[in-house]
């Protein structure tokens, strides 16, 4: 299913299957989004995917087919891994081998096949197997195969993770007082599942670093468009279905379609009603529906006060988004339930031919009632344009394709075929506001501005994809290429794409993959202070600032401070200082100066706080104007100006 989720998922298992054999422990310093580091905590990191994809890669060497390959497996897996938690619980073979298919194959799965990041959902019922199996038979060699199976369900998906996370919680806390157990039985949970965080830390640190430093955190206007409501839970895709679905919901009251089908429910409904007649079995009712529960209300989002008290207590529901993906849960209890109703309809002394036909006719009907079908397929194949292969034999350091589209996950698609250069192009749910701006200096490209960015960053090659622009763009861009030949060398054509490489200072030092860290702050600012300092004139054009100092010092600069979310930039300032005669001016920007570069420096530098530097000759002074412009004219949008000293400037 070609689109950008699949193409971006497919990218992050190459890149792992890649990383994994030429430097591990830089996992996480993936080739995009270039040069901030740990890009791949922008989105699902697929370890477990990734893994499963090198020899399918090496044997292939087609991404589509890996891709589609390991989907199919996850099918299978999931179906095997409910399979034998079911068996273990009820000891019928067909309650077991329905079940399977009930949580491998509900329409949850097929609403999100593009997404294999939810797909491999296997060591769920695995962990929850042993769990099991450690409360019967109460022998602690069962918690390390549960511990194995929780981190790898934790490293196919971050979704998954706090799924499975939240399920073994619920077991954990419902099922242990049952058994009663020793203090060393106690410690011997409490070990294996310190063991599982700590062999899941390296993995987590990138995530919490890049919560800390670039801000990914989701408002919850936004969470609540990606969270489930109650008409999700009447909201099928099955054929079947449809129609009275959209009865039930209207369109825009339905962000999802959660509804499991009437068998689940019906043989969840006997089950469930089952366990709660057995005494003995009562604490496997109250288990899974408080599972069921769970998730239910996880995935309604900020719409209870659950999933706000966690976002602002527990720091990885911060960087949880499609918190629908909690409907997993509930499928998860109904086929066990359902496991539970089957074992009892198929028990007894019932002939093994009626019980055979049963479960024919129970399956059929299940297939019936989940499928969408025909999908619609768009062929996709994994042949690069001649231009990756090129680049793969060229020299090293970073590039760069135009248009830029941060969101278009074809460039990295095709990344393996130029063995991972450094690019500034990704794509993530989370764009990081330094290539946003990046964006609007190369959408201008071959501008001063753009071309100081390119120079700042030390990438080497750009590639054009003429097919991309529109005419009018084209014809600007070609004839701006031709008036900046001595910055751009073009070195190759490939018809629909030409490549240029961008010529630096030789003097200077490249910046390589090894120096990607946000800077150190210097000394402590001296700021602009609304109560002292004035505006002394601001519209839709200028603005003006008057600044009076303690005292004469020299200032040799300033540093201007956005925010987070920087706006509009300041692209053109004069300096002017208090003389005798009135305010003169005494320096102003060079001209063009690269505003939008000086800010995204900024933002990569403190990636929370947009910043530009602009330096001068030190002159002493203690009291000045500046006046400023900015973007496109617009009303300049500052929180601080920070008046720097000679060592500060340096």
């Amino acid at each position: 299913m070609d689109n950008g989720d699949a193409r971006l998922n497919a990218w992050a298992m190459s890149w792992v299957s890649y990383q994994l054999t030429h430097d591990p422990f830089h996992l996480f310093e993936a080739n995009t989004f270039y040069p901030l580091p740990h890009s791949l905590a922008y989105s699902e990191h697929l370890t477990v995917q990734g893994i499963l994809a090198y020899p399918l890669l090496l044997l292939t060497d087609d991404l589509v087919l890996t891709n589609n390959l390991i989907l199919l497996f996850s099918i299978f897996a999931s179906a095997l891994g409910m399979y034998w938690l079911a068996y273990s619980l009820t000891g019928s073979h067909r309650a077991a081998l329905l079940a399977g298919l009930f949580f491998s194959f509900a329409p949850f799965r097929f609403n999100r096949l593009p997404h294999i990041q939810v797909q491999l959902y296997a060591f769920i019922p695995l962990l929850l197997a042993c769990w099991h199996k450690f409360i019967e038979t109460r022998r602690p060699t069962w918690l390390l195969p549960m511990s194995a199976f929780f981190v790898l369900q934790a490293l196919s998906g971050t979704y998954l993770g706090a799924i499975a996370a939240v399920a073994l919680a619920v077991a954990v806390v419902t099922l242990l007082p049952f058994m009663s157990p020793s203090r060393r039985e106690v410690g011997a949970v409490a070990l294996a599942l310190l063991a599982a965080c700590l062999a899941l830390l390296p993995f987590a640190l990138p995530y919490l670093w890049v919560n800390r430093e670039l801000g990914i955190e989701w408002d919850f206007t936004g969470l609540q468009s990606l969270s489930a409501t109650p008409g999700a839970y009447l909201s099928s895709s099955s054929h079947l279905y449809r129609e009275l679905s959209e009865f039930l919901v209207p369109r825009e009251k339905r962000t999802d379609f959660l509804f499991p089908g009437l068998t689940l429910l019906v043989l969840g409904g006997v089950g469930f009603t089952r366990l709660l007649l057995v005494r003995q079995r009562r604490r496997f009712a109250f288990c899974y529906g408080l599972v069921l529960a769970t998730g239910v209300v996880l995935s309604l989002g900020p719409a209870t006060p659950v999933h706000p008290f966690l976002y602002e207590n527990v720091i990885f529901f911060r960087g949880l988004r499609a918190l629908t993906r909690f409907g997993l849960l509930p499928l998860l209890s109904l086929s066990i339930f359902s496991a539970f109703g089957l074992a009892w309809l198929l028990g007894g002394n019932q002939p093994a031919r009626r019980s055979n036909w049963i479960t024919l006719a129970i399956a059929g009907f299940f297939v019936l009632e989940s499928t969408a079908l025909p999908y619609r397929l768009e062929p996709f194949r994994d042949k690069p344009p001649e231009v990756y292969e090129w680049l793969s034999n060229q020299k090293p350091g970073p590039m760069v394709e135009l248009p830029f589209k941060v969101v278009d996950t074809r460039y990295m698609f095709w990344a393996r075929h130029h063995n991972f250069r450094p690019m500034l192009n990704g794509d993530s749910g989370f764009v990081p506001m330094s290539h946003q701006w990046m964006k609007i200096a190369l959408n201008r490209f071959p501008s001063d501005d753009s071309l100081e960015l390119l120079d700042r960053l030390r990438v080497r090659y750009v590639v054009l994809h003429l097919g991309a622009f529109r005419k009018p763009a084209l014809l600007r861009l070609l004839q701006g290429i031709e008036s900046h030949r001595d910055r751009l060398l073009p070195v190759r054509d490939f018809g629909h794409y030409l490549v240029f490489e961008v010529l630096h200072d030789s003097s200077e030092d490249e910046l390589t993959p090894k120096l990607r860290a946000v800077a150190a702050q210097g000394s402590e600012p001296r700021l602009f202070d609304e109560d002292r300092d004035r505006v002394w004139a601001s519209d839709a054009r200028e603005t003006e600032l008057e600044v009076t100092l303690a005292e004469p010092e020299p200032v040799a600069g300033f540093r201007f401070h956005y925010g987070p979310i920087p706006r509009v930039p300041v692209t053109k300032i004069d300096v002017m200082a208090d003389q005798a005669v009135g305010m003169e001016p005494l320096q102003s920007l060079p001209r063009p100066w690269p505003a939008v570069t000086e800010l995204v420096m900024g933002l990569l530098s403190t990636p929370l706080n947009g910043t530009q530097t602009f330096t001068m000759e030190p002159m002493v002074m203690d009291r000045f104007r500046l006046r400023l412009q900015g973007y496109d004219g617009e009303p300049i949008q500052l929180t601080e100006i920070e008046v720097l000293s000679e060592k500060d400037a340096q």
